[in-house]
């Protein structure tokens, strides 16, 4: 029992220092005093990540005392590379990184349809990018796909999502099973408003947030709660679907989805002209149509009131708010506070200021994740 949990101690000690490396270099003195390790004890840490080759030796300018380098640590960069794939609004985003989440390369492509041939076209597509060179002597480590919908945390399937082709709901999971197949990698599927929280808690607004919320309003309307500084995902992983509560807006009932996401906004457009718009025409009737305006504010107002009973039930801090609802501007986000303020809450809220917070949440957690399982 003493030696089980001397190597889970061990274990655990490991994934700290690789955590704290990869928030800056770091001297062994520093990480002693940060992790409350004795010299002995790191000193045998880094060793084995020395051996294993997650971490490497750094030195900064000597000591003009006594003409020597100080000693650092930090991730070694070129231990294996991520890939991470996003699938949304009809547009695949291809990311490498490094295991120290630098972006080494992206690539962005127009989807007509999310299918089976779709699938094999990205996969091939992949392939072609890490036949260049400079991955060919990199192992990759594996891969994490953010998808918009349902994702069941236990199993890692895809339960729902209107996206995506109903061939893709099988029980062989042809999005987890054909990754693995062609790449002999572990491989991972997210929802992506849960890695934009991630995201949001790592490089955006939500960093040190020990409970807040990120709101996303585009085509549809996802959200994603941290509580108590930790992602929280419910029983299955399916919390945060705030788009299909109920609101009440011009003497109607029904979800918010349906009244206040891009695609109802494109709608009300289309009842009201005849025709279809494209989300840049949308904006440019926020600002020229006064009707059509109207009814966005409305729905933002309504929005703020549903926010504000979400935080009177959990006493959440901070609200950010994401997606191409952002582009409304001011206005938009002023009578969203309005709405807060109606229900007589104290959060704040404000727009998101990451252009990527899915992908940055998604190389987060992958190196986090394939880090924790080399060294279990």
């Amino acid at each position: 029992m003493v030696g089980k949990n001397q190597s889970y101690a061990r274990q655990v000690n490991n994934q700290l220092v690789m955590r704290e490396l990869r928030k800056s270099n770091l001297s062994a003195t520093q990480l002693s005093e940060r992790l409350n390790l004795s010299n002995a004890a790191l000193s045998a840490i880094i060793s084995s990540l020395l051996e294993r080759g997650l971490i490497k030796v750094v030195k900064d300018e000597p000591n003009k005392n006594v003409g020597r380098h100080r000693v650092y640590y930090t991730i070694n960069e070129s231990f294996g590379i991520i890939l991470v794939v996003s699938l949304s609004n009809l547009y695949s985003t291809v990311v490498i990184s490094d295991m120290k989440n630098n972006i080494l390369e992206r690539v962005e492509s127009r989807i007509n349809k999310y299918d089976i041939k779709m699938l094999y076209e990205l996969v091939l597509q992949i392939k072609n990018i890490l036949s260049d060179q400079k991955y060919r002597d990199v192992p990759l480590l594996g891969i994490d796909i953010s998808v918009p919908g349902l994702v069941d945390k236990s199993t890692g399937k895809l339960q729902l999502s209107n996206q995506f082709d109903k061939d893709l709901f099988s029980e062989k999971e042809p999005i987890v099973s054909l990754f693995e197949r062609q790449f002999d990698v572990p491989v991972k599927i997210t929802n992506d408003i849960n890695l934009a929280c991630l995201g949001e808690m790592h490089q955006g607004s939500l960093i040190d947030s020990q409970n807040g919320m990120l709101v996303h309003i585009d085509e549809g309307i996802g959200s994603a709660f941290i509580l108590n500084g930790e992602l929280y995902e419910g029983e299955d992983g399916f919390a945060g679907e705030i788009g299909r509560m109920q609101i009440g807006l011009r003497n109607k009932i029904g979800v918010l989805d349906d009244f206040a996401s891009i695609r109802a906004i494109k709608n009300i457009a289309k009842e009201k002209y005849g025709k279809e718009f494209h989300t840049k025409e949308i904006i440019e009737l926020f600002n020229s149509d006064k009707e059509i305006k109207e009814y966005i504010l409305e729905t933002a107002y309504a929005l703020g009131i549903l926010l504000g009973n979400i935080e009177q039930l959990l006493n959440i801090k901070k609200i950010v708010l994401s997606g191409r609802v952002t582009l409304f501007g001011k206005e938009y986000l002023a009578k969203v506070q309005e709405g807060l303020k109606e229900r007589g809450t104290k959060s704040t809220i404000e727009f998101s200021t990451l252009n990527d917070a899915s992908i940055i949440g998604a190389i987060y957690k992958a190196t986090i994740a394939l880090t924790d399982k080399i060294l279990s």
